[in-house]
């Protein structure tokens, strides 16, 4: 069960059990925290390592909806990306799936749409993934996660963490697919034009789970061949263009 405390402007979700939360939101909206290492920093996004009170964690803010209009749009009805990080990723949690870094708490500034919001997250020590083995692990969670309807959203090795006993998942809502399997043939997809997979020339199709392709296989295949047509790809490379004049597309 997820609470929801008001502070100032914003609105701090946490377990309801675990109600020290709050205290910790309240620390960062006031911004009394320590920034130990900024890892990202653009127009949309902001990831850091901090500390509060002599303990580390990941602060994420997922700036992109704020600024995309589309993405702002569906602030107006949707819970957004923290809210949504926490709630989801909670559940899997207590569904017994342990791989998952744990999300702790959730801040959002929200008027129509969500003008602000922030994640805070455990802060997971270890090294980026590197061998062949590593990413056998990681297929294996990969493997145990679309067989209960569980995709990642962004299946790179980068977003996993190689800690002392295990592989952590970082960086994904942990959505559950209701229909199809759209969302996690595209996992797949990512997962095969990954930069470490491709310089191991890892075949990842060999250690899936599921050998058939269905119906969604093709949809996404056909898809993604259509995302890489040149026409196509001029339109992105001129959206990038006007984002670096201003232009919030």
């Amino acid at each position: 069960m997820i609470k929801n405390e008001k502070y100032k402007e914003y609105n701090i979700y946490y377990p309801e059990k675990e109600i020290f939360y709050e205290e910790l939101g309240k620390k960062i909206i006031d911004k009394e925290y320590k920034e130990l290492e900024v890892y990202k920093n653009t127009e949309r996004n902001y990831v850091a390592k901090i500390e509060i009170e002599g303990k580390k964690y990941i602060l994420k803010s997922p700036k992109s909806e704020t600024i995309i209009p589309q993405r702002k749009i569906q602030t107006f009805i949707k819970k957004g990306e923290a809210l949504n990080t926490l709630i989801n990723v909670r559940e899997r949690i207590a569904e017994g799936i342990t791989e998952y870094a744990v999300p702790f708490l959730t801040i959002v500034k929200k008027k129509v749409f969500i003008k602000e919001s922030y994640i805070l997250m455990e802060c997971v020590e270890g090294n980026s993934i590197k061998s062949i083995s590593d990413i056998d692990e990681i297929m294996e969670i990969v493997n145990k996660l679309h067989k209960i309807k569980i995709y990642h959203g962004d299946l790179n090795t980068s977003n996993f963490i190689k800690s002392l006993n295990e592989i952590k998942i970082i960086d994904t809502q942990g959505k559950k697919e209701s229909l199809f399997y759209f969302k996690r043939w595209n996992d797949l997809f990512i997962m095969k034009n990954d930069l470490l997979v491709i310089e191991k020339e890892y075949k990842v199709e060999e250690k899936y789970y599921k050998k058939n392709k269905d119906f969604s296989y093709y949809v996404v295949l056909t898809i993604r061949k259509i995302k890489k047509l040149k026409f196509i790809e001029k339109i992105k490379s001129k959206k990038k263009e006007l984002r670096k004049k201003g232009w919030k597309i």
